[in-house]
C-alpha cells in the first residue's frame, strides 16, 4: 500500500511537472508573436523624448535635432519634453520606470551616465537601467576667460595663473557638472591654484565671466562659439584632442597640457527590455538622423560633431570614459552626496 502511494505521488510530480512546462512552453509561444506583433506595429503613435534638462540649453537643442530627425526616418511624431532637476536624475529616473513598449525615450548627455552617479545618490543604474540605441552626436569645450584677464593665449594664461596662485576663480553650472569636473581636471593637469565658483546654470555663468565676475570658464561650444572673442570674452582654446574644423585657429588644450582631453555627448537611450525589433528600428532612425546633411550642417554651426553609432560602438563609449570621469571626479574632490 506505501509502495503505491509513493508511486501515485511520483506520478503526480512528473504530471505536474509536465504541466508547468507545458504551461511555460505556451506562455512562451504566446508572448513571442505578441512581442513581434508590438514591433512591428510601433509606432502607431507619437512618442516622447525625455531631455532631463530645461529648454534652451545645448542639450535641448540637440534633443530637438534628434526628434525632428527621428520624425522624419520613422514617420511618426517624436516629441521632446524637458524634465530637468537634480543635474539630471530626475528626468533619467522617470525614463528607466517607464513602460518598456517604445514611446518613452530619453536623450541623455555623458552626465546622466557617467558623473552623476559618482557624485550623488540615483534611482537608477546607469550600467543595467539602459540600452544605448546611438550616440547623436559629441562636442568638446572652450576654454574661455574674461577679457580682464591679460592673457591673450592659453599659455599666457596658464603662466599668469601660476604667478598669482589663489586669485583667480573658474565657474560653472553647479557643482559636479560637466563644467566643473572640466575646469577642474585642467586645474589639476596644468598645475594651477584656481578657485570654484558654482552657479546655476551655464547662461548666468556666461554673464558672469563677460562681466569680469570671474577669469575662466571651460563651456560647450554651442555656448560659446555663438559669442565668438568679444562681449567681454576671450577663447582660448578646445578640450578635444585636436583641433576642430569649426575653429580652426584654436589650439586644442592637449598642445600644451598633455593628457587633457574631455567632452559632452548626447545620446538616445531606452528603458532596458524594449523589445529588440523596436532598438534596432531606432537605431537605424537615429543612425539616418545624424546622417543626414541638412543636420550635419546645423551641428557643424555649434561646433557639434555628428556621430550616429551603432549600439554596440555607444555601449563601449559609455564603458570607456567611466574610469576617466572617476579620475576628473577624484581630481575635483568630490564626495558622493
Amino acid at each position: 500500500m506505501a509502495r503505491k502511494k509513493v508511486t501515485t505521488r511520483l506520478k503526480l510530480r512528473a504530471i505536474g511537472g509536465l504541466h508547468r512546462a507545458a504551461m511555460i512552453f505556451i506562455t512562451v509561444a504566446l508572448l513571442g508573436p505578441q512581442s513581434h506583433a508590438i514591433a512591428d506595429e510601433w509606432p502607431s503613435r507619437p512618442v516622447t523624448v525625455i531631455v532631463p534638462y530645461a529648454a534652451g540649453g545645448n542639450s535641448d537643442i540637440m534633443g530637438r535635432l534628434l526628434a525632428d530627425g527621428l520624425t522624419k526616418q520613422l514617420k511618426q511624431s517624436f516629441i521632446v519634453e524637458n524634465r530637468g532637476g537634480v543635474g539630471g536624475a530626475a528626468g533619467t529616473e522617470y525614463v528607466a520606470r517607464a513602460p518598456k513598449d517604445g514611446y518613452t525615450l530619453l536623450c541623455a548627455t555623458t552626465a546622466q551616465l557617467s558623473i552623476v552617479p559618482l557624485v550623488q545618490t540615483v534611482r537608477y543604474d546607469p550600467a543595467t537601467s539602459f540600452e544605448p540605441v546611438s550616440l547623436f552626436g559629441s562636442n568638446a569645450n572652450i576654454i574661455a576667460i574674461s577679457d580682464k584677464v591679460p592673457a591673450t593665449s592659453l599659455k599666457e594664461f596658464i603662466a599668469y595663473a601660476k604667478a598669482n596662485p589663489g586669485k583667480l576663480n573658474y565657474g560653472s553650472g553647479g557643482i559636479g557638472t560637466v563644467t566643473h569636473l572640466a575646469g577642474a581636471f585642467f586645474a589639476n593637469k596644468a598645475g594651477l591654484d584656481i578657485t570654484h565658483v558654482p552657479f546655476r546654470g551655464g547662461s548666468q555663468m556666461v554673464a558672469e565671466l563677460s562681466g569680469g565676475h570671474i577669469e575662466m570658464y571651460v563651456g560647450s561650444t554651442s555656448e560659446l562659439l555663438s559669442m565668438g572673442n568679444g562681449a567681454g570674452i576671450k577663447l582660448l582654446a578646445v578640450t578635444s584632442p585636436k583641433r576642430l574644423p569649426s575653429v580652426p585657429d584654436l589650439p586644442a588644450v592637449a598642445e600644451l597640457v598633455p593628457g587633457y582631453e574631455i567632452g559632452t555627448w548626447n545620446g538616445l537611450l531606452a528603458p532596458v527590455g524594449l523589445p529588440k525589433e523596436i532598438i534596432a528600428q531606432l537605431e537605424r532612425a537615429a543612425i539616418a538622423a545624424a546622417k543626414d546633411p541638412e543636420t550635419q550642417e546645423k551641428m557643424a554651426k555649434l561646433g557639434i560633431e555628428a556621430r550616429g553609432t551603432t549600439s554596440e560602438e555607444f555601449k563601449k563609449v559609455i564603458a570607456d570614459e567611466a574610469a576617466m570621469y572617476r579620475e576628473v571626479v577624484a581630481a575635483a574632490g568630490i564626495t558622493k552626496q
